[in-house]
């Protein structure tokens, strides 16, 4: 190997090395640095190159080398990682070895230093880990001061109460929850109010898809990985979502959409308590609970050879259900006017549904669920030219989804509240909104007309001019 390919060898070598390489001449001043150094330092290889050494580096100890032309012993400091807001601020052990180079005659050419950064992939690792766990964390104590346990799952109609009430009381047991139920009818909602109301409400709940992220991806999600685990790893490595849930609850959307393979490495994390990273064999212990979702008949699935049947019954200890719209119809003006009163908030602006609108709310089966009727009531608001909400206003799929049902399919208590609500708010437009002569003239107490009105989600909107 003659002197230039040794020097191209060196400069390859430079760039793949986790250790940082710097070179100064005699008076100090920096002739060459690889890209780890200056990754550590928070500068580029410009900014760099031709400057005094102590300029770069406050803290250095190469003058005292190329003053006594001896090489420097190694040593362990502690140093920040870079010195400008483009360096990390995590702190880290490098350990320094320095050293002068001389030529035949004996002259001092300049010094080298190589440095070591032995917990700085791990210190990396450690800090994107704390970092994303920190944020789960805010966002959790976040909600959980505007709303806790179930409070945020609406619902007055018998089937929704009966719903919540059995959730409640699976809260405060430790045991795996499966959560079943069609597209937007709330199965997210509820696993974090099963969180919220268990023993461990004071650690985070970590939430995954498991049918948004790709199969070869979601492993090393999951379970996290070590540093040259694979091509592309990062260095140090990455904490997986089951660390970052340790003592708290793990929610797993769309189980399945697992594929076999990591159904299989679920299983072993259910009954041994335990993962390991991949290109990991070392087994870490976790302390979760496990609450699963899933739009899918997992039974059939595992009558098809779909889904192991060992993960099914381990996952599925207990079973929340929860209700298309259709089955708690009751509910549907309670679920529009809380979305209508929340735009209407945020907005500064008093919209209301016709009774003819609220009435073709009851009547359509909403195959979207809730999800559907956020959209519509959103898609209404936006697009109408009055305060009140016509049925010009609604989508066409909803206006001809109810052409095939009638009243008579609705039961009579329905169509009796929504008479006695549409009684209700014609006597406050009368009265403009006032309550005290809208309930004297309908003949009865302020505090039933309250109740009354709460019972229609029937709010004081006064028209704004």
């Amino acid at each position: 190997m003659n002197e230039h390919e040794y020097y191209c060898f060196l400069k390859e070598f430079w760039k793949v090395t986790n250790d940082g390489f710097i070179i100064v001449d005699p008076n100090g001043v920096i002739v060459d640095i690889n890209e780890t150094y200056c990754e550590f330092l928070g500068k580029t290889r410009e900014q760099v190159l031709g400057k005094p050494i102590g300029e770069v580096i406050s803290t250095t100890s190469m003058y005292d080398v190329l003053s006594s032309a001896r090489d420097g012993d190694d040593n362990v400091y502690l140093q920040p990682y870079g010195e400008n807001d483009n360096a990390s601020n995590v702190e880290t052990h490098a350990v320094a070895n320095r050293f002068c180079f001389f030529n035949e005659q004996g002259e001092l050419l300049g010094a080298a230093a190589q440095m070591s950064f032995k917990e700085r992939a791990a210190a990396m690792a450690y800090s994107i880990a704390t970092e994303e766990l920190n944020y789960y964390k805010r966002a959790y104590e976040e909600s959980s001061e505007e709303d806790s346990g179930f409070s945020k799952i609406l619902g007055n109609s018998e089937a929704m109460q009966k719903l919540k009430e059995k959730a409640m009381r699976v809260a405060r047991k430790d045991f795996p929850v499966l959560i079943t139920g069609e597209t937007g009818t709330g199965k997210e909602l509820f696993a974090q109010a099963i969180h919220r109301e268990s023993s461990r409400r004071k650690k985070p709940i970590i939430s995954i898809n498991c049918a948004s992220i790709p199969s070869e991806l979601l492993e090393s999600e999951l379970f996290g990985y070590d540093e040259g685990a694979f091509t592309g790893a990062k260095k140090g490595g990455k904490i997986g979502k089951f660390q970052l849930a340790d003592g708290g609850t793990i929610f797993l959307d769309e189980i399945g959409d697992l594929s076999l393979v990591l159904q299989a490495k679920l299983l072993r994390v259910l009954q041994e308590h335990e993962i390991e990273k991949v290109g990991g064999g070392k087994p870490i212990p976790i302390d979760v609970r496990f609450i699963s979702a899933t739009r899918q008949n997992l039974a059939e699935m595992v009558e098809r050879g779909e889904f192991r049947e060992d993960l099914y019954y381990r996952l599925n200890v207990v079973n929340i259900e929860t209700l298309p719209l259709r089955e708690h119809s009751t509910d549907i003006l309670l679920y529009a006017n809380h979305v209508l009163n929340a735009l209407n908030a945020k907005y500064k602006t008093g919209h209301l549904l016709s009774d003819r609108v609220k009435y073709l709310l009851m009547c359509y089966k909403w195959p979207g669920n809730v999800r559907e009727l956020i959209n519509v009531i959103t898609s209404a608001y936006a697009t109408c030219d009055s305060y009140v909400i016509e049925e010009m206003d609604l989508p066409g799929r909803l206006v001809s989804g109810t052409a095939g049902n009638s009243v008579s399919q609705m039961k009579l208590s329905e169509m009796m509240n929504l008479h006695e609500a549409a009684i209700i708010r014609d006597a406050l437009r009368r009265n403009n909104q006032n309550c005290k002569k809208t309930a004297e003239e309908l003949g009865i107490d302020r505090s039933l007309l309250y109740r009354k009105m709460r019972k229609a989600g029937i709010a004081i909107h006064r028209e704004i001019k």
